[in-house]
This record gives C-alpha cells, sequence and structure tokens, in this order.
C-alpha cells in the first residue's frame, strides 16, 4: 500500500508543497549544469550542432524546450571573466529566486522572453528594474499570470508599441504541412514566377464537364445537344490538380535531374501478399516527407502504369542483401536502404531517404562490407554523430537501433517516423549499463 494513502490531509497538502520545491531545486541544478556544457563547450567536441541539440538528443525534449533551457541557463548563471572572477548574472533576481526553488523553469522562461522583447531603444535601466520586478511577483502568481503581468508592463514602458517591420518575403518558397490524411501547401512565389506558374498550369487547370457533350448515359441528365456540364470543381482546387498532373507528367518525360543515385520516383512499399490481398504498404515521395500508409486496392491502381522495382523481403520483413563489395553504395543497395529505414534512421528524424547518407557500422578501412547488414542512412547531423563514437549502431531484426552514450542513461532507440508499421512490434534491446543516481539521492 502507498504510504500517502495513510497520510493525514495537512501532511499531505505539505508534502505536495515540498515536492514542488524540490522540483524547483532539480530544475535549477540542471540549468547551471547546462550553463557549464555551454561554457566548456562539450556539445561541439561531442558531435553535437549545438547544446541545445544535445539536449533534445539525450534529454529528449522538444527542440523548444531544449533552446528555452539554454537561454535560461545562460540568462541565470553567474559569468565569469578570462581570470576567473565571478560576475553576477544577467538575470541575477531571477537566478537567486531559482536558487532558492521559489520559483519554477517556466517562471524563469517567462521573465526571459518578456526581457527579450524589451526594445533595444529604451534604457538598460528600465531592462533591469523591470527584471527584478517581475522575479518578486513571479514567488506569488503562476506563469500565465507573469506573462500577463509582463505583457502590461512592455505596453507601459513602450505605449507606442512594437516597431513596424517589413515582412515582405523577397524568395519564392513552398511548404507541405501535415494536416489529416494529407498535406497543405503554403507558399509565395515573385511575379515573374507567378507567371510562369500560372502559364503552365492553365491549360490543365481548365474546368472539364463530368462527361463529354452527346455521350451521356446517366437517365434524366438535361443538358442540351453541344453542352458540358459544369466542372464540380472550385478553381482552387482545378490550379491544385493541375498542379500534381504537372508534376505527373514531368516525371513520366524522365528529364528530372539525378538525385543521390535515382531518378526522382513515387515508391510504394508492400509486401506480395498484402498486394494481392486487402492489406496495406508504404507510400513514399520522391522527398521522403510524404511518406505514410497506402491501401493494398490503390498500390495496384498505381502499378498499373509503373516502373516496378522488387525488393525480395526476408522473414522479418527485412530487405534481403542486394549490395556488392564495393566502398561506394550503388543504386540497388540505395533502394534497400530506403526501403529498410525510410529516411536518416537515427531516432526521432524525419529527414528523407533522398537528402541522407550511407553510413558504414564498421568502417570500410577497417574491413566493414558495403553489404545492408553494415550499412544504414543518416542525415548530415546525425552522420556526425555517429563518427564521434559515443554513439553506436547495430542491425537487430533488420532494424537499426541505435545505443546511446552511457552517461545519458537512455534505452536503445530505433525509428518509426519512417517506418509507422514497426510501431509495438520489436521489443528493445537492453541498455548499457551504468553508475546512476536513485531516484531517492536525486530528489532528496
Amino acid at each position: 500500500m502507498d504510504r500517502w494513502s495513510e497520510t493525514v490531509d495537512e501532511e499531505l497538502l505539505a508534502a505536495l508543497s515540498d515536492a514542488q520545491r524540490a522540483r524547483n531545486a532539480i530544475d535549477a541544478r540542471m540549468l547551471r549544469v547546462i550553463a557549464e556544457i555551454e561554457t566548456r563547450g562539450l556539445a561541439a567536441e561531442r558531435g553535437y550542432k549545438n547544446t541545445a541539440d544535445l539536449l533534445q538528443t539525450v534529454q529528449r525534449v522538444g527542440t523548444g524546450v531544449a533552446k528555452a533551457r539554454v537561454r535560461v541557463a545562460r540568462k541565470t548563471t553567474p559569468e565569469r571573466t578570462l581570470q576567473g572572477e565571478e560576475l553576477s548574472a544577467p538575470m541575477p533576481a531571477t537566478s537567486e529566486a531559482l536558487a532558492s526553488a521559489e520559483i519554477s523553469f517556466d517562471h524563469a522562461v517567462v521573465i526571459e522572453r518578456t526581457l527579450a522583447a524589451v526594445p533595444t531603444h529604451l534604457a538598460a535601466d528600465r531592462a533591469e528594474m523591470l527584471e527584478r520586478d517581475l522575479a518578486e511577483h513571479a514567488r506569488v502568481l503562476d506563469p500565465n499570470a507573469l506573462r500577463k503581468v509582463g505583457k502590461h508592463a512592455l505596453a507601459m514602458l513602450d505605449p507606442d508599441g512594437p516597431r513596424p517591420r517589413d515582412g515582405a518575403p523577397t524568395r519564392n518558397r513552398l511548404r507541405f504541412t501535415e494536416r489529416g490524411t494529407g498535406f497543405e501547401a503554403c507558399g509565395w512565389f515573385d511575379s515573374e514566377s507567378t507567371a510562369i506558374l500560372r502559364s503552365a498550369l492553365s491549360p490543365l487547370a481548365a474546368p472539364v464537364g463530368a462527361h463529354e457533350p452527346g455521350s451521356c448515359e446517366v437517365s434524366g441528365c438535361d443538358h442540351g445537344t453541344g453542352e458540358r456540364l459544369p466542372d464540380p470543381r472550385s478553381a482552387a482546387e482545378r490550379d491544385g490538380d493541375a498542379l500534381v498532373e504537372l508534376a505527373r507528367r514531368m516525371l513520366q518525360v524522365g528529364d528530372l535531374p539525378i538525385e543521390n543515385g535515382n531518378r526522382p520516383q513515387v515508391t510504394v512499399t508492400i509486401a506480395l501478399e498484402d498486394l494481392r490481398a486487402d492489406g496495406a504498404g508504404l507510400l513514399e515521395a520522391g522527398d521522403g516527407i510524404g511518406r505514410g500508409v497506402i491501401r493494398a486496392e490503390d498500390a495496384r491502381r498505381i502499378a498499373c502504369d509503373a516502373g516496378i522495382i522488387p525488393i525480395v523481403l526476408g522473414s522479418d520483413g527485412e530487405p534481403f542483401d542486394v549490395g556488392r563489395r564495393h566502398r561506394i553504395v550503388h543504386p540497388a543497395l540505395r533502394r534497400a536502404l530506403a526501403a529498410r529505414d525510410g529516411g536518416c534512421a537515427f531516432p526521432g528524424c524525419g529527414i528523407p531517404a533522398r537528402w541522407a547518407d550511407a553510413h558504414h557500422i564498421r568502417h570500410w578501412a577497417h574491413g566493414g562490407e558495403t553489404t545492408l547488414a553494415n550499412t544504414v542512412l543518416l542525415c548530415p547531423r546525425h552522420h556526425r554523430l555517429l563518427h564521434h563514437g559515443e554513439w553506436t549502431v547495430e542491425i537487430d531484426q533488420g532494424v537499426a537501433w541505435f545505443h546511446p552514450p552511457a552517461w545519458s542513461g537512455a534505452p536503445p532507440g530505433h525509428n518509426t517516423v519512417h517506418r509507422p508499421d514497426l510501431i509495438g512490434q520489436l521489443p528493445t534491446p537492453r541498455r548499457r549499463e551504468a553508475e546512476r543516481l536513485s531516484l531517492d539521492a536525486l530528489v532528496g
């Protein structure tokens, strides 16, 4: 039985308060550790892009949280001169409140973001006074209420509001964002590019009737001779269909540049028995971003007018070795790697296969062969990280498993971003044993 069930109400409520203070103290300790890691430059030394990248990879937190931890650590940790002399922290009042466990990391984030929004044309002493006041308010307010206080304080400091910015884009851009069962496209094009696009799309976006005049077989259809039924699509829908048709025709012509040894193509990976039945496979766009599940019915439709590259799968679903013993990864092996890994195989990475490198698990110079069992797809960021030697990778049951450094305390992991079919299918290998503090010691 949990001992809390035997605790009287007042002691239980006091324990809740103590737990929050302990959490605040742990947050303050973590920020000091992060600041020291930043000062020593350990992230770059160990192959990470920066300290936030190290936190995101090892602590398994989001990009925004990792960056916020680094920013707050920099602002709340005393600075040192080259001679070793300790100076006050850039946010001294917040640093003091964190050290005494009176405020949380969330409070510190609000204060840091509020101070970052202070207009540069205001005197520095205004920001110093505001930081001191916000740290005091943080002792009695929750972060949401503190955010409102900061917003009102900024409005009082600068009644005219932020200076206008010219946010008009200047370069062509196009972005795909996952939405529902598909993707939403959003972008901007200059006038010349827009004219080129619209000229190419116009003939493909012309309204098309439901059927040709005079060929109607629908009983009761009352359109006149020579008339065409109205196109049910909106102008935006016709433009969307036209863009897809334009891309389809370009792929058929085959006049596009080669990327990583392969011509652009839409790839469907599906087991033969699933293709024949009502199973499902994986659909991948040319850039690998649109990878998702596709029904066998749709796969059969695509296969009607497509070049088919067979890849024989083993009993565990992994592609059989199609490679030869050369140092350079040839197209057949890259196709097998793309089918197995889907993209960068590092846990959580969404970089598609076409932008990834083939990494030798055992280096070629050390006797490693260029085979499916000894290669894995990695983006440049994670390729660099593997070459620093603290992370290791092994192929087990046709899946790339990544073992983090022993000091991280994290378990091995594999990437299901590109391979949703692996979710819940594989047991996790044993983690490396390392001496760790117990949870009681951490919060004691």
